[in-house]
């Protein structure tokens, strides 16, 4: 069996590439949601004045097609879906469009052979209160634990990352790969999300840490890293002290990826629009900790309201 390194290169570039045939997908952040000729605006600005598009390029042609308005790229080892769901009618309708949309998801993955690795949501309002006191990550988990309880037994969840966004579209992505490996990873740090108690958030937001994969035929392995915020246990700390949650959540991006000499560590750094003033000490601290165009600054809000700022991202693991 010839074994190659790398199936999938992710990296943040303020051009688009000429040769599109190769793309898996791009993204480029905004404050609009929209899919237009294999573009995908995710619904968050960047605040620090770099306009970078994060590329996904792989070795092989990339095939697109559309299931149920779900915009499908894909090549023999590794498939990217994205949908764009309009947040109108009630709690229960718009949980259930997410659970249509979920089951739509593991449908395509299982038949071209692949596993999810990662699934991204952002959703307007993340943290609006309903008169039940539930909120719209409360809509979010309730969809996901529902599925996920027909497809996992062991815990074993692809990685994700939930950001509250403005406007009046959800937006949910996920990568699917050919997995010759495929291993879950917790953070000895935290409580795994799954087992928080119920006093953190009623519904369980059911997803690993962190997932490491490889493609089949190949020796490189990668690994997804979920969105990680300020918390030590289950519990938020450094609460109002946006400098303070940085170094936490700095520190639990850390368990995951080697930062040093490792450019293929890609980040996104969500910064609620209330810390705006503070751009300059965290984008100095970020500076320090990544190489250039090793990470972007982008607008989101937090799942939880004391949570100023959240990393997520992609390493060679």
């Amino acid at each position: 069996i010839k074994r190659t390194s790398v199936s999938i290169n992710i990296f943040l570039s303020d051009k688009l590439p000429k040769e599109r045939n190769k793309l898996l997908t791009a993204i480029s952040f905004n404050k609009k949601i929209d899919y237009a000729n294999n573009i995908l605006s995710a619904g968050v600005p960047s605040i620090n004045g770099k306009n970078l598009y994060e590329i996904w390029e792989v070795k092989d042609k990339v095939d697109r097609s559309i299931y149920s308005n779900i915009n499908i790229s894909k090549n023999k080892y590794c498939l990217f879906g994205s949908t764009i769901i309009d947040n109108k009618g009630s709690y229960e309708e718009i949980r259930l469009e997410i659970q249509k949309k979920y089951l739509d998801f593991f449908k395509i993955s299982n038949e071209n052979g692949m596993r999810i690795v990662k699934i991204w949501h952002y959703l307007p309002e993340l943290l609006k209160v309903y008169p039940d006191k539930k909120t719209n990550y409360s809509l979010l988990c309730e969809s996901r634990e529902e599925i996920y309880r027909n497809f996992y037994k062991n815990s074993d969840y692809p990685a994700a990352t939930v950001i509250g966004i403005e406007g009046n579209k959800i937006l949910i992505y996920f990568l699917a790969a050919s997995c010759e490996t495929y291993e879950v990873i917790e953070n000895e740090r935290q409580v795994s999300s799954y087992n928080y108690p119920q006093n953190i958030f009623s519904e369980k937001p059911m997803f690993s840490r962190a997932v490491s994969f490889s493609f089949k035929d190949n020796i490189q392995k990668k690994i997804m890293i979920s969105g990680t915020a300020s918390i030590k246990g289950y519990e938020s700390v450094h609460e109002s002290d946006v400098a303070k949650q940085l170094d936490e959540a700095l520190k639990n991006y850390k368990t995951f990826a080697k930062l040093e000499s490792n450019p293929s560590n890609i980040c996104r750094v969500y910064l609620t629009k209330y810390q705006t003033e503070n751009l300059s000490i965290v984008t100095k601290k970020l500076e320090n900790f990544f190489g250039t165009n090793q990470y972007i600054l982008l607008q989101g809000d937090i799942c939880r309201s004391e949570l100023l700022i959240e990393i997520e991202g992609i390493s060679n693991a």
